[in-house]
């Protein structure tokens, strides 16, 4: 049922999700009697594909899209060290020395980076909300521009340097798992983990019901503009892989509102943390490679990115 408009900037937002468009039945149906009903991984990546673009598997202009924003409460933290390399790494992309900038090149696959004013980093999550209602709604739209100029496989992933207090703390929120047991995925000192998250999450008593809240009390641009990426390419019947501890974060907020909203997501290889393959098994979120072939967000998705096209191929191939 459509809801009414609102002038409130996360209604609108409801009001997309809830209205997002459905999966192709009459597609699916025709992809499954072609592989004669197969049961298969590869027969699987098929018909998902074609339950989400409306049409024949056939990958021709996949697109790397990566998000990259920064945080007051990691530059307390490294005194700035993860600014400064998130900065580097964005500006190699930029000038086209960086690895992945091979990586797509060698495999024919388009790339777009996205800063989101890395110079001026979110609020500090500790002491106060990372964004205004306003902001991250603007943030979520700007989001959708990730499809701009065309895609037939959207892979979205967060550049970054080490999982974020702010994107662990949604999955902790969010995903129902202990603080003392999500901070153990940095590599830092665990009584400061452990202080960081829980003043973050302290912020989201009494909101956790409410996913967009906690989005924008908890999350970084960069998290906002994925959730924006994963609209905007359902709207447009466009599959999806992701990849990050923040690009689940975004995938989350989005379940917790609808969780059909994820039908055209795919994640693109299994994590090591059993805790976090959990989550993304209650989400209903499948995944292409059955096992963590790269612990670099950008590679695990060209990686699952050649399955699917070579699982596409070999449906072409059928007589």
């Amino acid at each position: 049922m459509k809801q009414r408009e609102s002038g409130l900037p996360f209604d609108d937002i409801r009001n997309l999700v809830q209205n997002l468009p459905e999966l192709d039945g009459d597609a699916l149906n025709h992809t499954n009697a072609q592989l004669e009903n197969s049961e298969s991984h590869f027969a699987e990546l098929c018909k998902w594909y074609s339950a989400c673009s409306g049409r024949s598997p056939s990958i021709h202009r996949p697109s790397v899209t990566l998000f990259a924003g920064t945080h007051a409460l990691e530059n307390v933290i490294d005194s700035g060290t993860s600014s400064d390399e998130l900065l580097n790494i964005v500006t190699k992309i930029s000038e086209g020395s960086a690895y992945i900038n091979r990586l797509c090149h060698q495999h024919d696959v388009g790339l777009k980076v996205f800063d989101l004013a890395l110079q001026i980093p979110v609020d500090d999550i500790s002491s106060e909300p990372a964004l205004d209602e306003k902001s991250c709604a603007g943030t979520i739209a700007f989001g959708m521009e990730a499809i701009a100029g065309g895609a037939d496989l959207l892979c979205v992933a967060a550049l970054e340097v080490k999982p974020t207090i702010s994107a662990l703390s949604i999955l902790a929120a969010l995903g129902e798992i202990p603080s003392e047991d999500i901070a153990k995925l940095r590599d830092d000192d665990g009584d400061m983990q452990q202080e960081n998250l829980a003043s973050a999450l302290a912020l989201v008593d009494g909101h956790s019901s409410n996913s967009l809240e906690v989005l924008r009390r908890l999350g970084g641009r960069e998290t906002a503009a994925i959730c924006g990426a994963i609209l905007a390419a359902r709207s447009q019947h466009i599959p999806v892989l992701i990849d990050s501890y923040t690009a689940l974060a975004a995938a989350l907020v989005l379940y917790q509102l609808e969780p059909s909203s994820l039908a055209h997501v795919k994640f693109s290889q299994m994590p090591k943390d059993t805790m976090i393959a959990a989550l993304i098994s209650k989400m209903g979120l499948e995944v292409v490679l059955p096992s963590t072939l790269s612990d670099v967000p950008e590679e695990g998705l060209l990686l699952a990115t050649g399955v699917l096209k070579s699982a596409c191929l070999l449906l072409q191939g059928k007589p």
